[in-house]
């Protein structure tokens, strides 16, 4: 689960509480995924056969899968079986592995890439989404295709936390202004999503965020979206 802002103007609006209360009329989980594949022991991936179940638990609870767009202007009264489902990084075993499955359901997903990365490799062995692949999953109605920073998503060592935000945000601005001229060269249009590279962020960058042009937010608390 993952926290989800929405940013209308120069205001911040934060839907997103630390936890779940019982009076809490709109709470919509976000399911975040990155990669996919059977044999990685690391963290941020799931086995294609365990995502195939969670789907399938989902589609027999009845749940729906809405894409961020939907979820600002959802009425409280239609958020009682809703998920969000994000994949960060790009990885192209989404499209291998979640998307025609999640196209089966009708359930509709984001996936946030890395534009530095876009059609090439990192760690030699996990392949990312190409433009072109970019533009077949945003043409099928079923998936946003986000930002996750063009080139910011490296994780440095650093004297402290204060430090590595800091440093992160000396750079975002030119950053996040290099992904959207590419991202609109590639997709015809500016991105409005962004995902939070390591969930690091503050005042200030969503400042910059706003002013490149992004409209939705997302980073990696333990929370739901919830909404008055």
């Amino acid at each position: 689960r993952r926290v989800f802002l929405k940013l209308s103007g120069a205001t911040l609006i934060s839907i997103a509480l630390p936890q779940r209360t019982a009076a809490a009329a709109f709470q919509v989980p976000v399911l975040m995924y990155h990669h996919f594949e059977a044999l990685s022991q690391e963290y941020e991936t799931v086995a294609p056969v365990q995502f195939a179940a969670q789907m399938e638990w989902l589609y027999g609870e009845g749940y729906r899968a809405i894409s961020v767009a939907e979820l600002g202007t959802l009425p409280v009264r239609d958020a009682g079986k809703v998920v969000l489902i994000t994949a960060d990084d790009g990885h192209a075993s989404f499209i291998d592995y979640a998307f025609y499955l999640l196209r089966e359901y009708g359930f509709k997903a984001t996936v946030t890439v890395t534009g530095r990365h876009a059609g090439g490799f990192v760690h030699e062995n996990q392949p990312r989404l190409s433009w072109d692949e970019c533009r077949y999953l945003a043409q099928s109605g079923l998936v946003e295709i986000g930002c996750h920073t063009y080139n910011l998503h490296a994780q440095e060592d650093r004297a402290s936390a204060e430090a590595a935000l800091a440093d992160f945000n000396g750079k975002l601005e030119d950053d996040l202004n290099r992904f959207q001229q590419l991202y609109t060269r590639e997709l015809g249009r500016s991105a409005d999503i962004l995902a939070w590279p390591y969930g690091r962020y503050d005042r200030k960058s969503v400042e910059i965020a706003r002013r490149a042009g992004f409209t939705y937010l997302l980073n990696s608390d333990d929370r739901y979206v919830e909404r008055d």
